[in-house]
């Protein structure tokens, strides 16, 4: 009632009555979508021709929900579980969580447990895992029709510190410093595992650049560097230099809260 009317009421009509005569087959509706000329053209923004954005011809910019975000860089560092059902799981939490409030202490499993879908991660409603909070999940007391979604420092540090991701960062570094000799292959391969996409250049070059700080500060403090291996349940490889591990695992993390790995455009 209080929105804008349709630019293209005949195609609307037209869809719709298509759809109807379909037999109501979602599918075959949406392969028309994505095999239309409209929908395979470049999505760039063109002002001069659609200031208003009217003819929807840029989509808006969405960062991924908690739980996809979770699970795409567990699937990335291939460490996501496949089995299809079961009880909950208790993945990686802070340490006391639950303590304040029912006495009991939360206690993260082990193995396969804290690899599994988001789906399946126990929920206390009282007490909601926290990692979550920060990228924006429901608390799941209330019904939300819409999350909202925020860009914060504290979602950065979250993929940057929590066990979670920086296991799942090891886990991805050790695959490339098996997989591959150099250290730009091993960059591009990276970036198109995690966005879909070769990094640009400038990318490149940033990355290179963070690469070289972090083997100096680390040969500089080697302990600080088996500190980093040291976090969750994965165990540190014997064919691996630790020090190129840590690199590579921190540079992993980065590209976690890359702009292009956590936005869906």
């Amino acid at each position: 009632v209080q929105g804008s009317p349709p630019t293209h009421p005949e195609l609307l009509d037209h869809l719709a009555s298509t759809f109807v005569a379909s037999g109501w087959d979602v599918k075959h509706l949406l392969r028309r979508f994505v095999l239309s000329a409209t929908f395979r053209q470049a999505a760039g923004a063109a002002p001069e021709l659609d200031p208003g954005n009217e003819l929807y011809s840029v989509g808006p910019s969405l960062r991924l929900p908690a739980e996809m975000l979770r699970d795409q860089v567990l699937l990335d560092a291939r460490q996501l579980g496949e089995r299809i059902g079961g009880a909950s799981v208790k993945p990686y939490q802070p340490a006391g969580l639950w303590k304040e409030k029912s006495g009991h202490v939360y206690v993260a499993d082990q193995g396969e447990g804290v690899h599994r879908r988001s789906l399946y991660t126990i929920w206390k409603r009282t007490s909601p895992p926290p990692a979550m909070l920060i990228l924006d999940a429901a608390k799941r007391d209330v019904c939300v029709v819409q999350r909202h979604s925020t860009q914060s420092p504290l979602q950065v540090l979250l993929f940057w510190n929590d066990p979670q991701y920086v296991e799942a960062a090891r886990a991805l570094a050790e695959d490339l410093l098996r997989s591959y000799d150099d250290d730009r292959v091993r960059l591009s391969e990276a970036f198109l595992r995690l966005t879909s996409r070769r990094p640009h250049m400038s990318e490149v070059a940033t990355l290179l650049a963070l690469l070289e700080d972090l083997r100096a500060d680390y040969r500089a403090a080697p302990e600080d560097a088996m500190a980093a291996l040291a976090v969750g349940q994965r165990p540190v490889p014997d064919d691996l230099d630790p020090i190129e591990l840590a690199c590579w695992s921190l540079l992993a993390a980065t590209l976690f809260s890359h702009h292009a790995v956590t936005t869906l455009r």
